[in-house]
């Protein structure tokens, strides 16, 4: 093994050009792949940050008009299925906003305050002030706070359609990155929320958060199966997405044949020149046959040739998509120095499956080639000089 591993090495030294060539094909290779990869998982991850941040993976509502006992359901959501973080009561109707003589139409929500950050991250969306953690306080949308000219511990009014009425404390400011939202939307306690609307103990709606949202239709399923209530719907955020979750998984199918397709191009592309090299390397083949070294022995120098180029090729095409990474982020960054569009992050157990995998496949591309080595013998050398 030492004897093939030196004259290998001898081989990609002597061909030096021929040696570049090839890795510089495998590193520009892994180097897409890994990137259209990761790329891949950036796009799916912003586009879920985007569509499922700003929304609950899973929606429960009442038949009729309220969800009685709650609590007994939130205990028993949890116990269906693990995955389930948060099953938040959620009281919300319609309502108007009043401050200094000017109103403007809302929609009010009230939750607990611990089930807010579990929902929808809150705390990083809240630029200015802090979340809701007391009864009767509320933080309002970018666009809503700068239409009414509203500021810290101001206080405003929510009028119901009944003209029920209530003062609120404004703690903060929040933004959605979603106009509709931060126009529209005022967060409050649940008990406020139930006091204003003259409910009682009872919610509007269940939110669910999942520690894994791309499967929430199924979980959603075993809920719906759990719970066995007809009076009451579950949907999930894919059923209303069905053109995005199409798109995702469109997106997918592409980035696993663009990336089969280089790695399978690379592989041909070794098969090829290390044949071209066995044909080359006939005389010396045969010569070092002559002297003794085992048919073995001379398949495993070109085995090793391919392990080496692929390792360093490897190596270098992962130093290429770090190049490749912050050049896309450069470019594709928001105007003003922002954040970048897609966010691609770093995925080192990706990138070490597939380096690994390529590694194999260069190893393994030289078997063909090996086999010719393998067969050849100083009498057919002889005949064919």
């Amino acid at each position: 093994m030492f004897t093939s591993l030196k004259i290998a090495w001898k081989f990609l030294i002597n061909s030096k050009f021929q040696t570049f060539v090839i890795i510089l094909g495998i590193a520009i290779g892994i180097s897409v792949q890994i990137f259209v990869g990761l790329l891949s998982k950036g796009l799916e991850t912003s586009l879920l940050d985007k569509i499922v941040g700003n929304a609950t993976h899973i929606t429960i509502y009442p038949k009729d008009k309220t969800i009685k006992n709650y609590s007994e359901k939130q205990d028993k959501i949890k116990k269906i299925d693990s995955k389930v973080i948060s099953a938040a009561p959620v009281v919300e109707y319609n309502a108007s906003i009043s401050f200094n003589h000017m109103y403007e139409p809302i929609q009010v929500r009230g939750f607990l305050s611990k089930d807010l950050d579990l929902l929808y991250n809150i705390k990083n969306k809240i630029y200015k002030g802090r979340a809701v953690k007391n009864p009767g306080e509320t933080i309002i949308g970018k666009e809503l706070s700068e239409k009414l000219g509203l500021k810290l511990n101001d206080n405003i009014y929510i009028i119901t359609g009944l003209n029920r009425k209530k003062a609120l404390k404004v703690v903060g400011f929040y933004d959605f990155a979603t106009m509709k939202v931060n126009k529209t939307l005022v967060i409050t306690d649940l008990k406020s929320a139930q006091d204003l609307a003259g409910y009682g103990d009872v919610a509007t709606s269940m939110e669910l958060t999942t520690s894994d949202p791309y499967n929430a239709d199924i979980i959603a399923s075993k809920i719906k199966k759990g719970l066995n209530d007809n009076n009451l719907k579950i949907e999930n955020w894919k059923a209303q997405n069905k053109l995005l979750v199409s798109a995702i998984m469109g997106e997918k199918v592409c980035s696993i044949v663009i990336q089969l397709s280089v790695m399978i191009a690379a592989v041909l592309s070794i098969i090829s020149i290390m044949s071209i090299s066995v044909v080359q390397k006939y005389k010396q083949i045969g010569i070092l046959k002559a002297m003794g070294i085992k048919d073995g022995s001379a398949a495993c120098i070109f085995m090793i040739q391919a392990f080496i180029l692929g390792v360093v090729g490897t190596c270098i095409g992962v130093g290429l998509t770090y190049l490749y990474i912050k050049g896309f982020n450069r470019y594709t960054a928001t105007p003003g120095g922002g954040t970048p569009l897609i966010t691609i992050i770093i995925n080192y157990n990706f990138i070490i499956k597939v380096a690994t995998i390529d590694i194999i496949a260069a190893t393994l591309a030289a078997f063909f080639p090996a086999i010719k080595a393998y067969k050849l013998t100083p009498v057919e050398v002889i005949k064919n000089a």
